[in-house]
């Protein structure tokens, strides 16, 4: 599913590197408080952790996501852009809103614009087959959905996977402005009796990078093609 900093494309890698850090019979749990569209969720989904928590402060994904466990939503066949625009206005939480607002929207930003069909592509297609891979997934009975803020969370013993909005980047403006500094602060915070992994372009100095990749990004007539390094974070041992 189309999601602005979305981790589709390097979510096995990122779930790979949690599972050496946080195995399942190390920890009572899963938690991923900014769950966005899954991009990570759906390779930890299968690894055997006793329970999966996952939740996100944008109501319109948590309903999509707690309808497709419970097989209550229903998958569209087209989605015109008279539809698209109709949508927009739609009282949240709608779960249909998120799959319109998020997965046919230009690079994934909520209602930024339609994004129109070309040559074979067909968008509403490439969801409706995303979603239908990653429903038997969060369909098991451990898996639990909850629409709150990261910081409502209070774990302990958990592997805890963070991807929030990027210092520096496009914002979410479906969730408001987020304040890093608090956010670090609550990661070294739950450090002290979680295993914690971020996700970030970079992070305050007792952090270390544990894991990188170099990311095609866009493609500019001007510049040239534009990488970003992802990578992943945890805090430093104090000594």
């Amino acid at each position: 599913m189309r999601y602005l900093g979305g981790k589709h494309r390097i979510g096995r890698e990122i779930s790979e590197i949690l599972l050496k850090y946080g195995p399942p019979d190390k920890v009572k749990g899963y938690l991923e408080p900014f769950c966005g569209s899954l991009g990570v969720s759906k390779n930890m989904l299968n690894k055997d952790y006793r329970k999966y928590q996952l939740s996100d402060i944008q109501s319109d994904l948590i309903q999509l996501w707690k309808e497709c466990q419970d097989g209550t939503f229903k998958l569209p066949r087209k989605v015109s852009e008279k539809t698209y625009k109709k949508f927009k206005n739609k009282p949240s939480p709608c779960a249909m809103k998120a799959y319109i607002g998020f997965g046919l929207s230009f690079c994934g930003i909520f209602f930024s614009s339609y994004i129109q069909n070309k040559d074979s592509r067909d968008y509403n297609k490439e969801i409706t087959n995303s979603i239908k891979k990653i429903k038997p997934l969060i369909q098991q009975k451990n898996v639990k959905f909850k629409c709150q803020s990261y910081n409502k969370w209070k774990p302990k013993g958990l592997l805890i996977y963070c991807d929030p909005p990027y210092q520096n980047t496009t914002g979410y403006k479906s969730t408001g402005e987020f304040e890093h500094n608090k956010f670090w602060d609550k990661i070294r915070e739950w450090s002290k009796n979680n295993i914690v992994v971020v996700s970030e372009y970079k992070a305050p100095r007792d952090f270390k990078c544990i894991w990188k990749r170099k990311l095609h990004v866009s493609v500019n007539n001007v510049n040239g093609t534009t990488y970003n390094t992802e990578k992943l974070f945890i805090l430093r041992k104090s000594t």
